[in-house]
């Protein structure tokens, strides 16, 4: 019996692992220039130059001529349209969600903490086992989020 359960639970984190990897290519998503920031609102944007340099970044504005988009170091860097060679759009934010989860774990042993030491021990009792049985289930899913999201595809912008 216990062979048979392995075997069961193995087959279905494998079936789970293979649906979350991407098919195929995404197919290139066609934006208006002046819509370029609304349809990649939130999403970070690698624009590659027609000389091989490329900025990583997230769209802040567009005028006729130019884009400009806020690097992780907080510049501002405008390229010109005609500078550009290509656009893509990461179709995610590259998995947080166990760093989330360690911090979520981590506010509510604190706070849990902090109850056994008052006149709310009672809660603190129940707080401190439920935060880390939390944690404990939602990790390996969290994992399997990530996972995903770092496997995703990223999008190719065509602008029309």
């Amino acid at each position: 019996m216990k062979h048979n359960f392995a075997r069961i639970h193995f087959l279905t984190l494998s079936a789970v692992v293979i649906s979350a990897l991407p098919l195929r290519a995404a197919e290139p998503m066609a934006v208006r220039w002046n819509d370029v920031c609304s349809a990649t609102r939130g999403h970070q944007l690698t624009l590659s130059m027609a000389n091989g340099h490329s900025v990583e970044g997230y769209c802040i504005s567009v005028d006729v001529d130019e884009i400009a988009v806020t690097t992780k170091d907080q510049r501002v860097v405008k390229i010109a349209r005609t500078a550009l060679s290509r656009i893509r759009m990461r179709s995610s934010n590259k998995g947080h969600q166990l760093n989330s989860l360690g911090s979520g774990v981590h506010e509510g042993l604190l706070l849990g903490f902090h109850w056994l030491l008052s006149p709310l021990a009672p809660l603190g009792v129940v707080t401190v086992p439920a935060t880390l049985a939390w944690g404990v289930v939602a990790a390996p899913f969290c994992i399997l989020g990530d996972l995903k999201d770092n496997l995703a595809a990223d999008q190719e912008i065509k602008v029309i």
